[in-house]
């Protein structure tokens, strides 16, 4: 249950980053690119992780499974 909440905590910290990073002039499929990335190389991915930054990729045209 705890980690639930943890990637629930870490999805929303990465939506208000999104924003933050919109306002300065990044790309939006740019940013979420960057997560994945960054993410999974330093094996920072749960499933739960994974799931939200793959949905919000496929939305943009960025990702395929």
């Amino acid at each position: 249950m705890d980690r639930i909440l943890r990637d629930r905590d870490v999805m929303n910290l990465l939506d208000q980053l999104e924003l933050f990073a919109l306002k300065l002039g990044a790309e939006q499929k740019d940013y979420w690119l960057y997560i994945y990335n960054t993410m999974k190389s330093g094996m920072l991915l749960t499933k739960q992780l994974e799931k939200h930054v793959q949905y919000k990729l496929e939305n943009l045209g960025r990702y395929e499974r």
